[in-house]
């Protein structure tokens, strides 16, 4: 066989690997070398990985009795014996291999040893492995050798004894700390597992990542992060000042949603290293957006309080704002009730009085234009006030006209006038937006916006061909919504040349979106009244409980989304028309059981609905089994 081509295999693989590896030569062969003995090799490990191993048998049995020396064609032709069960023959071969091998023969004998304990000569592969220990000269790699041969063929308890063995021979109790953290890991030793990863950390604070990384395959499994989090709890212990141990501990209590000892542990960590409030800050994004807003609340505080005078106070302000916005659409809390009386929100007052504070201590901050706009937006989807959202929206496109926040009060704007009844001033600011950025998630959304202006003013053709185009750009939030607007409009044109049905549910989408719910209650009912076999049917009965319920009348809403199902069931909204219900059940009346129930219903089925995941979360959460 010529030199180069010997070459060119050693390239290709390591000598002598712990595992058979699969690879393929992709690369075109070197001048001068036989490039139709690769092509061969190619072919066969074609062969090999398509499972046809017989004809993969066969050429690598050539290609060895061609190059026995060539370690890609033993390794090959032992993996496709391996594959078919010929376990004496793979045997033979690495015999024959270890006759020929001048040097350390440890990774031979442990690769024997465990192909016999796959043929089933069990005491010969403990005898073979045993005897690579014995005559290794205690080599640190030796040790490895056996271990990964026996992991191979699960032995995990041998595997086990054999690294601690070779701690104990080579009196370094600090080997193999990795391996054996996942070797007691699939044992289910969880504790022996995190205080090999305490090791680790004591070695080296950096691997903090690594060891994280490695405990999130395992944490699901029964016991594991409760067994974690107790030896994590004795590590901080003997050692607290070390950062990474603490910094691990906080994390799995964030695993178990444990939210209140996470708190403690970061704030020792704030207050040990001197951070200054920035790591009660960051926790306290992680606790807000994982909905613990009770103790993201107090991490906030605790560093307006405690650094008020820190870089972090400002961003602490903002968020503090943006967590009380996020608690009351959690709790989907109302400023009034169905007969327009104020009613008390204390996350919504709170945000904006966060947000308005954040004005005034912070004039020159980079997130002042964004608190200005989020002011505006507050202003008018949640309290209602066009006026002033309006000279507040238009405070920042006209102050910070280059910045983001400006590009979003412009859109905003468009909304207001939208709202007001300006359809045409709605239009002209959506157009211009669209004219400016051309691309981007705010470009899609002002498309969108102006294609639902065409729908409310029954220019059907047109909005047609507006969400034609946005539907292609699946990647865009908007895209669903595009498609569900051109669902609505091809399958509910007609019957007459005015699209009547079609126009009369449009104005009413129009006066629900002015939020004039009861004037929108009173169309569907006429619409249903005139024409009930229609297919909008179901859409201007899913609208009717929308309205029902942002009217402020739960028990109406529930009952009308409950009928969808029933009337219509093969609606594309009979899934959230059940999950609505389930929302109302859950968040409006208070009742767990009532929406556990419709939630589990949903699921059962409706298995292939999108809002499955969610629906999970929500059952969880009832449950109370979200850790």
């Amino acid at each position: 066989m010529p030199r180069a081509l010997l070459v060119a295999f050693a390239l290709c693989w390591c000598l002598a690997p712990v595992q058979a590896q699969r690879i393929t030569i992709r690369q075109a062969p070197p001048a001068g070398v036989d490039s139709t003995l690769v092509a061969r090799f190619q072919l066969a490990d074609t062969y090999l990985r398509g499972g046809l191993y017989d004809r993969a048998i066969t050429l690598f049995e050539d290609l060895y009795a061609h190059s026995p020396e060539t370690y890609a064609f033993f390794d090959k032709l032992k993996e496709a014996y391996e594959n078919v069960k010929r376990y004496d023959d793979a045997v033979a071969l690495v015999d024959a291999r270890l006759a020929q091998h001048d040097g350390d023969p440890t990774a031979l004998m442990t690769e024997k040893a465990r192909l016999l304990y796959l043929k089933g000569d069990e005491q010969a592969a403990f005898d073979l492995w045993e005897a690579a220990l014995d005559g290794s000269g205690a080599l640190e790699n030796t040790y490895r050798l056996v271990y990964s041969s026996m992991l191979q063929v699960r032995l995990l308890d041998r595997a086990i004894a054999v690294l601690e063995r070779g701690r104990r021979a080579l009196g370094q109790p600090t080997l193999y700390q990795p391996d054996l953290a996942y070797l007691y890991s699939l044992m289910g030793r969880h504790e022996q597992a995190m205080d090999e990863y305490l090791g680790l950390l004591a070695l080296n604070e950096r691997q903090l990542s690594y060891v994280r990384n490695r405990l999130n395959r395992t944490l699901e499994q029964e016991g594991a992060l409760e067994a974690s989090i107790a030896a994590a709890e004795r590590g901080v212990r003997k050692a607290p000042l070390n950062r990474s141990y603490r910094e691990l501990l906080a994390w799995l209590y964030m695993e178990a949603r444990q939210y209140a000892k996470a708190l403690d542990a970061y704030r020792a960590i704030d207050r040990l290293e001197k951070e200054n409030g920035r790591v009660l800050f960051d926790f306290a994004q992680r606790a807000a957006a994982a909905a613990a807003y009770d103790v993201a609340l107090e991490a906030f505080d605790e560093v307006l309080n405690r650094y008020p005078d820190a870089p972090v106070a400002a961003e602490a302000q903002f968020g503090l704002a943006v967590m009380h916005e996020l608690w009351a659409e959690k709790t989907r809390e109302r400023l009034f009730d169905d007969r327009g009386a104020r009613l008390t929100a204390p996350h919504y007052d709170a945000a904006l009085a966060a947000y308005r504070s954040f004005l005034q201590r912070y004039e020159n901050h980079a997130y002042y234009p964004e608190a200005l706009r989020r002011i505006g937006r507050l202003q008018q989807d949640v309290f209602f006030n066009l006026g002033e959202a309006d000279a507040t929206l238009n405070e920042v496109a006209q102050r910070y006209p280059n910045s983001q926040a400006a590009l979003q009060a412009r859109f905003d704007l468009g909304r207001i006038a939208l709202v007001r009844g300006s359809l045409e001033e709605a239009r002209l600011i959506f157009g211009r937006l669209v004219e400016q950025l051309r691309l981007g998630e705010l470009a899609e959304q002002a498309r969108y916006e102006q294609a639902l202006i065409h729908f409310y003013r029954g220019e059907f053709d047109a909005a047609r061909t507006l969400v034609s185009a946005l539907d292609e750009n699946t990647s865009t939030d908007v895209a669903n919504d595009a498609i569900e607007l051109k669902v609505l409009l091809v399958e509910n044109k007609g019957p007459d040349s005015l699209n009547t049905p079609l126009r009369r549910y449009a104005e009413a989408a129009l006066l629900h979106r002015q939020r004039h719910e009861t004037a929108v209650v009173e169309r569907m009912d006429a619409l249903l009244r005139d024409f009930g076999q229609h297919p909008i049917a179901d859409d201007a009965r899913f609208l009717r409980a929308t309205a029902l319920r942002e009217a402020g009348d739960a028990r109406q809403a529930l009952a009308a989304f409950g009928e969808i199902p029933l009337i219509h069931p093969q609606s594309y909204l009979v899934d959230r028309s059940l999950f609505q219900a389930a929302e109302i059940q859950e968040q409006d009346l208070q009742d767990k059981e009532a929406a556990l129930a419709t939630y589990t219903r949903l699921l059962t089925e409706y298995p292939g609905s999108l809002l499955v995941p969610e629906v999970r979360l929500r059952i969880r959460t009832l449950r109370g089994d979200t850790s």
